[in-house]
């Protein structure tokens, strides 16, 4: 009998065949869910390498955006220079257009130093990505903020882009006024024996004549004048050439007067704005042909 209550008792202890069956499929569902949970950490990781990815390529671009920039605006600055070397009465323009590309090349210097900063990140969120040490949501916060950011330098790229082209028009403008206004004053002190030639010249002199040194305004001059040249000082018009100078204009084989035809053939078919300072260049060039001068 104490052997039989000994056994019984024992027995008491055991699981039964539906509690072993049960504790499988508990142990079973736990199993899947941590490996439906580790699947998707994976996929996460993967994901965000895969943007990172993406963030160091726009980086790289950027940073080709702004060595490109550089180099225009250390174009910029020489052109300045031999501007202020050859136009006095510009001084001072001039030397603010200086001050333009300097701060142009201080905001690309800190452009460059932000990408830098975002590179650091960037091996930073790598790193962090190989330990596996940081969660989804911080990965995703961090990212989240690089994209930002190199949205906000993107923008920034492009407008100093847009300064330095309106920049490169104006020193433009100056020094094609110069070029025009340093010729004329040769012109009007040359003895020019055609009168209708003489007036021309004489009303363009007058036309480019401004205490002005804005490029707009100055660029609005050789504008003026260059249509005023077109209408009435080629071969017809107010002050149109006399009939010798037309026979010579339509006759002469000198390269000078040949491109002189050939630009307002160009000009009488379609207006080129960019073309203006040319033409007026071109003008002087002709009576210089024409009055051996």
């Amino acid at each position: 009998m104490l052997i039989g209550m000994s056994v019984s008792c024992e027995k008491q202890d055991w699981f039964s065949p539906e509690d072993v069956d049960a504790l499988k499929a508990n142990f079973q569902t736990q199993l899947n869910d941590l490996t439906f949970a580790n699947n998707a950490l994976t996929t996460s990781a993967t994901d965000l390498t895969t943007q990172v990815t993406t963030l160091t390529t726009t980086v790289e671009t950027l940073q080709a955006e702004v060595t490109s920039l550089t180099t225009s605006n250390t174009t910029l600055s020489s052109e300045n220079t031999a501007l202020t070397a050859t136009n006095t009465a510009n001084t001072t323009t001039i030397s603010g257009l200086n001050d333009d590309v300097t701060d142009l090349t201080a905001q690309v210097a800190t452009l460059t130093g932000n990408i830098a900063t975002l590179d650091a990140q960037i091996v930073t969120l790598n790193t962090t990505i190989t330990n596996s040490g940081a969660t989804t949501t911080d990965l995703t916060t961090q990212i989240a903020t690089l994209t930002t950011s190199v949205t906000t330098l993107t923008a920034q790229v492009a407008t100093l882009e847009a300064a330095a082209d309106v920049l490169e028009a104006d020193i433009l403008a100056m020094k094609n006024f110069k070029s025009i206004r340093d010729k004329l004053d040769v012109m009007v002190a040359a003895t020019i024996a055609d009168v209708n030639l003489n007036k021309a010249i004489d009303s363009l002199s007058i036309g480019l004549t401004s205490t002005s040194i804005t490029p707009s305004v100055l660029k609005g001059l050789v504008t003026a004048e260059a249509n005023w040249l077109f209408n009435n000082a080629v071969t017809s018009g107010t002050v149109s050439m006399t009939t010798s100078a037309t026979a010579f204009y339509n006759t002469s084989t000198d390269t000078n007067v040949v491109n002189y035809k050939t630009l307002v053939t160009e000009l009488t078919a379609a207006w080129n704005a960019a073309k203006e300072p040319q033409l007026i260049l071109w003008f002087i060039e002709f009576i210089k042909e024409y009055e051996n001068l």
